[in-house]
């Protein structure tokens, strides 16, 4: 059974707890994760992605993160991520 999460607005301090439970809501499950609407991508909410993926591996499902924007993907390189690097482990 997989589970698709699409995340919207800027995800910042204020959203984490609401990001964690949404996350937790999908555990044992194969998890899509959009950031087609993100505008911003904090690092707090950048590290809830890294645990929710790490978790999703070692329970044996699929973690992925699609459709992030040329923006997201810069907030990302500015933390020394990528997508590719959340979803296979290499944070």
């Amino acid at each position: 059974m997989a589970e698709t999460l699409s995340l919207e607005g800027k995800l910042d301090l204020s959203v984490v707890p609401q990001l964690h439970d949404d996350l937790m809501a999908c555990a044992g499950k194969d998890v899509t994760v959009s950031l087609a609407k993100v505008t911003q991508l904090g690092a707090l909410c950048a590290q809830t992605l890294i645990a929710a993926a790490n978790s999703a591996r070692a329970s044996g499902h699929d973690f992925r993160l699609t459709e992030a924007s040329d923006r997201v993907l810069g907030q990302l390189a500015a933390m020394g991520m990528t997508p590719q690097m959340i979803m296979e482990g290499s944070e």
